[in-house]
């Protein structure tokens, strides 16, 4: 229980950063990783022990690799609009490791034990209250069934959906798509805020393994054409 209170407060810290600092931009904003200072904006916040994030500019076009050894900690970007208005988001993702859920099956403590994923994308959502703040979560899991929608064992008003799923893809870049606005209004049930940040993360803490995943070519705040 003191490990989860612990995780939740830092859960609830990160929403906090981008309450008041979330800024205007140009929207779409596209995020290739493709020169060397390509992380120069994002800022990162660790939970457990430092996840390694790099980029590589040059091999395939240019990426984000992040590697975690019983870690967590992610990168997150402040940007704002309005989904309503730019509904869609976009990535491409390359899971090369997944973390080991095997010995938390029947661990103590449940879901909390066994969340970790190799490869999240978020979008927040803040709000002057941090307790208002909602966050989705998507991600690819090894064996939740794609299609899955999850409340967080830490925080209620984050929401998961599983956007892929298993190991067929393993190693290989899978393009995804997603339209915020109404996946907002499925997980949530009303009509979405404004976003005020995007976020990145691998973790593998829980499990006490490794996990590595490849990211590129993220596109946010577009019209579905």
């Amino acid at each position: 229980m003191q490990k989860f209170k612990t995780v939740l407060v830092a859960v609830l810290s990160m929403f906090i950063l981008f309450i008041h600092n979330s800024r205007s931009e140009d929207i779409p904003k596209l995020f290739r990783f493709d020169k060397e200072n390509a992380l120069k904006e994002w800022k990162e916040k660790i939970f457990k022990n430092k996840v390694l994030y790099s980029v590589e500019p040059i091999q395939e076009g240019g990426y984000l690799a992040a590697a975690s050894t019983k870690s967590c900690s992610g990168l997150f970007y402040r940007l704002r609009f309005n989904p309503k208005e730019l509904p869609m988001i976009s990535w491409k993702w390359k899971v090369t490791q997944f973390p080991d859920k095997s010995k938390a099956e029947n661990a103590e403590g449940g879901w909390v034990e066994k969340d970790d994923y190799p490869a999240r994308v978020y979008v927040i959502f803040p709000s002057m209250f941090f307790k208002n703040t909602k966050c989705i979560e998507y991600v690819w899991d090894e064996n939740l069934s794609k299609g899955t929608t999850m409340t967080s064992p830490y925080m209620e008003n984050i929401k998961i959906i599983v956007v892929e799923s298993g190991k067929t893809n393993i190693n290989t870049w899978v393009y995804e798509e997603r339209n915020i606005h109404t996946d907002y209004i499925d997980v949530f049930g009303k009509k979405p805020p404004h976003v005020g940040a995007i976020a990145l993360m691998t973790d593998s803490d829980n499990t006490l393994s490794t996990a590595e995943a490849l990211y590129t070519e993220i596109k946010v705040g577009y019209k579905n054409e």
